[in-house]
Order: structure tokens, then C-alpha cells, then sequence
């Protein structure tokens, strides 16, 4: 190879390289300096000199931990990056992802160097990567190089709202799966509708709570109200009765299955000593004659941090 042809190549492969990194982020400019991203998870400047190493223009995505943290094992739900501040506009809050964070991804917590061993459940975090994505469910990233988070009562994290929700519903829906466990003995699959649950859920954090239940229940879970699953044809018409208006009200069964659903509990206030109070009802339904029910329940959020528990009001069966 002659000396002009390998300065030609050398200068193509460069320009490949920088093309390369310049498009990491998928936004169409680059990623402002996280320093000025007004209430978002900041990067702190260790990370940013651990990314300048592989890419100037890193990706980003903002979420949040929605279980896991114990382990370094993370399933994180996508935030709304117009509502928490992140760089990339090309996240909106609905995806769902998997991160082992080990020794190799450097943390920061409150801007400061941090291990996987102080994240905890509800925080959001901030995830530096390489903009490569694996389309699975949930997603896995490709390089990551930083995960930046803020603790509980911080000015990206502050208190007094429902801290670590996805956290809260897990518990109740396990509370729920075990007691009467008759009802979802043996079966290969499981409804979920968290479409009235109170809290504003975003779609990832219903999405990470559906894909963890399963996991943890080994089941299917398939996500949608009772008449869509009726619709979807997930049950069996055993009956039908008269109701006033003359028409017919069909009496169904779920053969293989067990539909587990939360919903508002009305007629209460949304505070208790000016803290924060989730009012709720939850349920599990297999048939008419097969339902169990968690009536009445609260749970008390403090003014900077999580929840301790809940009370139910009552419990009934049919």
C-alpha cells in the first residue's frame, strides 16, 4: 500500500469515528452540559471525564428504580425527560430496562463518588451510555459509563410525594397473591390492571410493576381492565342473569388465570396531618364465587422519605 493511499484511509476511519460518537445521544444536537439542566439528575464531573474518554456526546436517559437496588440488579422505569429535566428527547417515560450496576459503572449520589450499595428503590437516576440499545424487554443498554442518582429530600428528589411506588404496589399485590392463595393456585397466567391505582403512574413504572410480578410469581402477567380481558377472550361465560333493564349480565370464569387489580378508594382526603396519604382498594378475582378483596386501605408517606407500611380497613371473600 503506497503512502498516500494510507493517509487517505487513516483520515476516512477518523471521520467515521467522530460521525460516530457525534450522533451517541440520538437527540439532534448535542447534550447541554448537565450542569444546566434546570431539576434534572446531575452528572458529575468525574463521570464526564470518564465519558470524554469513549464519546464526547454520550447518550442519556433519566429513570427511575423501581425495584432491585438491594442487589445492583436494577429494573428501572423510563422518566418523562420534559418533566425531570434529562437531555435526550428521545426518552418520553415509557420504556422499561434492565442495569447490573458492578464495579465497572461508577456512581455518584448527590454529585458525590458512590457505590451500588447506596441506591435505593424510588430514586431516579441518571444513565450515561453509548446510545446502543439491546430492543428486548425490558431493554437492556448497551456501554454504560456513569449512573448518576439523588437521594430522597433533594432538590431533584424532593419529599412529600409517593416515593418508590412501584415499590409500594409490588408489596401490596405479593400481600394480596398470598393470602386465600387457593384462588391463583396453578395458574399460568395473571391480569394486572393498575389503570385507576392512585399516584399518577407513568406507563413504564405500570409496565416495570406488571414485568417484576410476573418474575417473581413465575407467571405470564398480561396487563388490562376486566372488560378488555373479557373482550380478549381471557375468560369462560358460565352463566348469565336478568338485570332490571331486561338485558343479560354474563357470569364469567378464568379458568387458568387470576385478575389482581388496584384501584382509588373513594370518599376520602388526600392528607393526614398535612403528609401525603394514598387511599386504595385492591383486589384478586377468579370467578363470581372466587374473589378476594383488601377494602379501605392507607398508607402514610412521611414528609421526606418513603413508606413504613399500610393498613387495610377490611378484607372480604366470595
Amino acid at each position: 500500500m503506497d503512502v498516500k493511499r494510507r493517509y487517505f484511509l487513516t483520515a476516512v476511519l477518523t471521520l467515521a469515528l467522530l460521525a460516530g460518537c457525534g450522533q451517541g445521544d440520538g437527540a439532534a444536537g448535542a447534550s447541554p452540559d448537565p450542569a444546566e439542566a434546570d431539576g434534572g439528575v446531575r452528572t458529575s464531573e468525574g463521570a464526564e471525564e470518564t465519558l470524554l474518554v469513549a464519546c464526547e456526546t454520550p447518550a442519556y436517559v433519566t429513570c427511575r428504580i423501581a425495584d432491585g437496588a438491594e442487589t445492583g440488579d436494577l429494573l428501572l422505569a423510563e422518566l418523562d425527560y420534559t418533566l425531570y429535566g434529562g437531555h435526550d428527547g428521545s426518552h418520553d417515560g415509557k420504556s422499561v430496562y434492565r442495569l447490573t450496576v458492578g464495579d465497572n459503572i461508577p456512581v455518584y449520589l448527590d454529585g458525590e463518588e458512590a457505590s451500588a450499595a447506596d441506591l435505593r428503590d424510588g430514586m431516579p437516576v441518571e444513565i450515561a451510555f453509548n446510545g446502543a440499545m439491546a430492543e428486548t424487554f425490558p431493554a437492556q443498554l448497551g456501554e454504560v459509563y456513569s449512573l448518576s442518582a439523588c437521594s430522597v429530600g433533594t432538590r431533584q428528589s424532593p419529599g412529600g410525594s409517593f416515593y418508590d411506588l412501584c415499590g409500594f404496589y409490588l408489596r401490596v399485590l405479593d400481600d394480596l397473591w398470598n393470602v386465600d392463595s387457593g384462588l391463583n393456585s396453578r395458574i399460568s397466567t395473571a391480569g394486572l390492571d393498575l389503570s385507576r391505582a392512585p399516584g399518577d403512574l407513568l406507563d413504564s413504572e405500570k409496565a416495570a410493576i406488571a414485568w417484576r410480578f410476573g418474575e417473581l410469581h413465575d407467571v405470564e402477567v398480561v396487563t388490562g381492565t376486566f372488560d378488555e380481558l373479557a373482550e380478549q377472550g381471557c375468560f369462560t361465560r358460565v352463566a348469565s342473569g336478568k338485570v332490571p333493564e331486561g338485558g343479560e349480565n354474563p357470569i364469567y370464569e378464568w379458568e387458568d388465570g387470576c385478575l389482581f387489580s388496584i384501584m382509588a378508594s373513594d370518599g376520602h382526603e388526600g392528607e393526614m396531618y398535612s403528609l401525603p396519604v394514598l387511599f386504595f382498594d385492591a383486589q384478586k378475582w377468579r370467578s363470581g364465587t372466587g374473589a378476594y378483596y383488601f377494602c379501605g386501605c392507607s398508607a402514610v408517606w412521611p414528609e421526606s422519605g418513603t413508606w413504613s407500611g399500610y393498613t387495610v380497613g377490611s378484607e372480604a371473600i366470595s
